[in-house]
């Protein structure tokens, strides 16, 4: 007679039945039973961590999956189901548990330590093609006068000046105006005499971003 495979819920009864016997030897050669007793067999062998609560756990599982099942379980099967190690103690098992810890502890701490936002030019940048840019220029005072023209959506508008790594080293407060001129001391220090910036406008709405220009150079020799 060809034997099935063992439900999962009498494995703990499984290992139990002698070598010989036709359950015994069905386990030995299917892939899948093989590995529910190995499995099994690793976690009743592996010591709890002191403390962790986890014989108390299995205790209060197993009332309350008892008392679940005999709601659905035919009495008949009842005592073969019941008589197996409960599926859900291979949860339990350290090794998972350990390794769910450490995806939560990461994920709060990379969220926590997330420092403030960062502007940097970047090309995945919102399309905004709806307002356009007019060419900079640079007085002879070194001062950078920019324009630009308005967005009928906007109600203020933000300049925002990337240096040559395309990071950002200089933004505007919110103006009503499509145009700003900005000191060249506003600027680091450290920028080399001739300039090779990129500059964008962000058209904002009662402080969010609607739209924003595409990128802009400012060159001075």
């Amino acid at each position: 007679m060809e034997t099935q495979c063992i439900d999962v819920k009498r494995i703990g009864e499984l290992v139990d039945l002698p070598a010989d016997h036709r359950e015994r030897l069905h386990a030995d050669s299917c892939p899948r039973c093989r590995s529910l007793v190995e499995s099994y067999l690793a976690f009743m062998q592996a010591e709890a961590v002191a403390g962790s609560g986890v014989e108390k756990a299995r205790k209060s599982l197993d009332v309350r999956i008892r008392e679940g099942t005999e709601k659905w379980i035919p009495a008949e099967t009842r005592s073969s189901s019941l008589a197996g190690e409960p599926w859900w103690r291979g949860l339990l098992k350290p090794a998972p548990v350990l390794a769910g810890l450490a995806v939560v502890v990461a994920a709060v701490f990379v969220w926590t330590s997330r420092g403030p936002e960062e502007s940097v030019l970047r090309d995945d940048a919102p399309e905004a093609q709806a307002f356009s840019l007019q060419p900079a220029e640079v007085g002879s005072d070194g001062a950078l006068h920019l324009a630009w023209t308005p967005m009928m959506a906007a109600d203020s508008y933000q300049v925002r000046i990337y240096g040559p790594d395309l990071s950002e080293i200089y933004r505007t407060a919110n103006v009503a105006e499509t145009s700003a001129v900005i000191d060249r001391s506003a600027l680091a220090a450290d920028l080399p005499p001739a300039l090779d910036l990129t500059w964008r406008v962000y058209a904002l709405r009662q402080g969010d971003v609607v739209e924003i220009s595409a990128p802009g150079s400012i060159r001075a020799p």
